[in-house]
């Protein structure tokens, strides 16, 4: 909104103590706001960001502009709402209704659910409130439609017309401002004015133009790329290369021409050093290195074998196996001469077959089970179970000694010694090759094998074959020499190592030579590099001192200043004054006794207030009808920090408001609407007597009022018709009327006739209140008027007072769904309606005339 309230002290004098010490772009700034009291042009907004820039320029390129502080003149609107009608897509509200607004007063007054809030809505969507605009939805039972409605509205006296289609909206219609029992809550938050006071919207305009400021000097800073796309192909570790990585505005050309300077030839230069490179053959050597381990690891496994075989089968072991077997043939010998000796002396046969042996032996084991010695006198034979004779005993016991002679131990064991020596032999290795080119290749390229190695295989293999087969003889001497071919091997290591240590350190000089001669062609490539782009990179230096310039300044355009300038202005120009009215208006409501603390502060340039009563919470403390009030007295206090003369809409306002309050709150929209245009909402009764009983007085004669009620019909709301003719008798006679010479097509005479009683009824209720007791004592207002009072004709009420009852009565027992028990027969007719209907004309006359 437009702010337009004088101030003791200008607006312009806090914004140009803001602007002044910025120079002249705030100044010009400022000068282009006050003069529009709108958003620059992005012409205009250009224009100062130049003087910004040129600010920054030791040379100015812009003409200098002569600026002194603006003076500010609000402009003044005066906003009026003439009608809203063709309505669709609104709720369930009907088509083809046309609400008319009066220049100063207008009151819709309905039930709950006949379209009031739907009206309502339409009009905050298009102004401001403290509640956020909710969802206007369609008829959700019927077809949905688009939105849409036309507001015929006034600027200053020239007439406007606005196409609402649910969403769009109208500078001018955005300053209608609207309250609502929801406001209540938010209105007594910690929250921001809803109305920009006492030209503070100038604040709010040059908070948003330095947002818009800040966003050119976002692009400006673009201008000036920092980024060199060569700089990826540089060598890490190069001087180049760090020097480009480190670039800011304090870099130098001379630093530039140091790194960048080459040798004509350079390309030359590099291509020589890169084949040098090359014949250094790095790959080589290191695979040189790796076949030489290799060949020591093996010759090392191989020379640990042999050492292994050396210790296990030597000239020891080849002559216990003679010995061994040599003692065999002599215990072998013992046994086969025992064993003769007894079998001729006794005559037994086949004594020196296998089977004879086994036999004794099994029966030998068979004796030795036997609990008691055998054989003893008096025993059987262990075989043919006969009693034992002399010689018979005496042949046993031989057999038993024989078989349990000690040679026979012996021999076993010295036997098993001997197998196991041989298993030992059979495991060792006869045929070692080597599978690397320790001692050369032949012509084939096949892999030497030393003629030593192979020398020792064959004689190792036949040494342990004869040792295996058991074909040893004392004339075969065992003349293996182990170290002879271990000292070939480790000879050949010792040579390899030799060349191993040779390679290595030809290694490390050439990995010294190779990363040299490779950082000397990374920088000459580098220094070409830059060479090649000398342009671009002195560009980028003067790029960075720029951008550094523009982020010196960036904080011109921080809104803390502003914000800051606004807590000023604030203290000044709006908290007494907030308070002064505040306070007036709390008198207005009756509700001065609260003691409320109200705080100011600022945030991005607009205004917040927030209230208390000692520290607490006024939603914690006060009552639902206390909280509207304060509510109500806020938002009047606000529409009076901005004189723009906008309608202000009430939907609603005085729910939990008591009966002693209404008045006061009806005088004070009364009051409102001789300077604004207010329209108001409400399901109250009490206010809708109070505000229209309050316009008749004298105090508020010339004053443009309407008073329009709307009702449903069937499945839709909102039909409007004129409320003050619901309460005038003629209003309802005329109903009757119609009634009467147009009866409606598809009804029953009773049905006419009932609805008409109907009429009748509420024709004379009007007319005792209104004629017959001249307003004396009204329905919904508490006071009674005695001047009135004089005029009442009581003898004229004597007379006709008992006819006018029955009448009533009449018409109470045919209203429709009442009982009426004293007659069977209860349906009205039009004769009869036509007799009451004449009967009561003719009395009302007599208290008209």
């Amino acid at each position: 909104m437009a702010s337009t309230t004088n101030a003791k002290k200008e607006i312009i004098d806090f914004l140009w103590e803001w602007a002044d010490p910025k120079g002249d772009w705030a100044k010009l700034l400022v000068d282009k706001i006050v003069k529009s009291e709108a958003a620059l042009s992005s012409i205009e907004r250009q224009d100062v960001f130049d003087y910004f820039i040129d600010s920054l320029r030791t040379t100015k390129k812009l003409t200098s502009v002569a600026i002194v502080k603006p003076t500010f003149t609000a402009i003044s609107k005066d906003i009026k709402l003439a009608s809203l009608s063709n309505i669709t897509g609104v709720n369930r509200l009907a088509k083809n209704q046309k609400m008319l607004f009066a220049d100063n007063l207008t009151v819709i007054y309905g039930e709950n659910g006949t379209g009031k809030t739907g009206y309502g809505r339409i009009l905050r969507s298009l102004g401001f409130s403290y509640e956020q605009q909710t969802t206007i939805h369609h008829n959700i039972f019927g077809t949905t439609e688009p939105k849409s409605a036309l507001v015929d509205f006034s600027i200053n006296g020239l007439a406007k017309s606005f196409t609402w289609n649910g969403t769009n909206t109208d500078n001018a219609l955005s300053n209608i401002s609207v309250f609502n029992n929801n406001c209540v809550q938010i209105s007594l938050s910690n929250r921001k004015l809803i109305v920009s006071p006492i030209g503070f919207h100038l604040f709010d305009i040059v908070t948003s133009e330095l947002a818009e400021l800040s966003a050119l000097l976002t692009l400006k800073k673009l201008a000036y790329p920092e980024t060199l796309l060569f700089a990826a192909a540089l060598n890490d570790g190069t001087p180049q290369y760090k020097f480009i990585n480190e670039l800011s505005e304090k870099s130098t050309d001379l630093k530039l021409k140091e790194l960048s300077d080459f040798p004509t030839d350079i390309t030359k230069a590099i291509e020589q050093k890169e084949k040098d490179l090359i014949g250094l053959n790095q790959e080589l050597l290191n695979t040189q290195i790796r076949d030489l381990n290799s060949q020591l690891t093996e010759l090392g496994l191989l020379v640990t074998k042999i050492k292994s075989i050396q210790s296990a089968f030597t000239q020891t072991e080849w002559k216990a196996l003679i010995k061994l077997n040599e003692d065999i043939a002599t215990l072998e010998g013992k046994t086969k001469l025992g064993l003769k000796d007894i079998a001729e002396a006794n005559g037994i046969q086949f004594y020196e077959t296998q089977q004879f042996k086994d036999f004794l032996t099994s029966a030998d084991h068979y004796i030795n089970l036997l609990e008691q010695p055998y054989p003893k006198e008096g025993d059987n034979c262990a075989y043919c179970n006969q009693p034992l004779e002399a010689p018979a005993q005496k042949l046993l016991l031989s057999y038993k000694n024989l078989l349990n002679d000690l040679t026979e131990n012996d021999l076993k064991k010295l036997v098993q010694s001997r197998v196991e020596m041989v298993n030992k032999v059979k495991l060792i290795e006869d045929s070692h090759i080597l599978n690397q080119p320790s001692f050369g290749m032949d012509a084939e390229s096949k892999i030497l094998q030393p003629s030593e190695l192979t020398a020792f295989n064959k004689k190792l293999k036949g040494f342990k074959t004869h040792f295996v087969n058991n074909t040893l003889t004392n004339d075969l001497t065992f003349d293996t020499d182990y170290p002879i071919i271990i000292k070939i091997l480790e000879s050949k290591q010792t040579s390899l190592t030799k060349a191993l240590a040779s390679k290595n350190e030809s290694l490390l000089t050439i990995s010294d030579k190779v990363l040299a001669m490779q950082k000397e062609i990374n920088e000459l490539k580098d220094r070409k590099l830059l060479a090649d782009h000398e342009a671009d990179i002195k560009k980028v230096i003067q790029n960075k001192k720029s951008l550094k310039l523009l982020n010196s300044k960036a904080s011109d355009f921080s809104s803390n200043s502003i914000s800051r300038k606004t807590s000023e202005a604030r203290d000044e120009l709006i908290s007494q004054n907030f308070d002064d009215i505040f306070q007036n208006e709390l008198k207005a409501f009756r509700k001065s006794h609260l003691k409320i603390d109200l705080s100011f502060g600022t945030d991005k340039g607009n205004s917040k207030i927030s209230q208390k009563i000692n520290q607490y919470q006024l939603t914690d403390i006060l009552s639902e009808g206390e909280q509207k009030a304060i509510a109500l007295a806020e938002f009047l206090t606000e529409l009076q920090l901005d004189n723009s003369q906008a309608p202000v809409i009430f939907d609603d306002p005085v729910n939990s408001l008591d009966h002693h309050i209404i008045d006061d709150v009806a005088k004070r929209f009364i009051k409102l609407s001789k300077d604004r245009q207010v329209v108001i909402f409400t399901h109250s009764v009490l206010l809708f007597n109070s505000l229209l009983y309050t316009s008749k007085l004298s105090s508020f004669k010339g004053l443009g009022c309407k008073f329009f009620n709307t009702k449903n019909e069937f499945q839709e709301t909102g039909f409007i018709t004129e409320a003050e003719e619901i309460n005038t008798t003629l209003s309802v006679v005329k109903k009757i009327e119609v009634l009467l010479n147009n009866a409606p097509k598809g009804r029953t005479e009773s049905e006419i006739a009932g609805e008409a009683y109907g009429h009748l009824r509420s024709a004379i209720e009007l007319c005792v209140e209104h004629e017959i007791f001249q307003g004396t004592v009204k329905r919904y207002q508490k006071n009674v008027a005695l001047t009135s009072f004089a005029k009442v004709d009581g003898q004229s009420i004597n007379d006709h007072k008992e006819k006018l009852n029955e009448i009533f009565e009449r018409c109470c027992g045919f209203l429709v769904g009442h009982s009426n028990p004293i007659e069977i027969d209860n349906n009205p007719t039009i004769i009869g309606l036509k007799a009451d209907f004449t009967e009561f004309k003719d009395i009302r006359k007599i208290f008209t005339s």
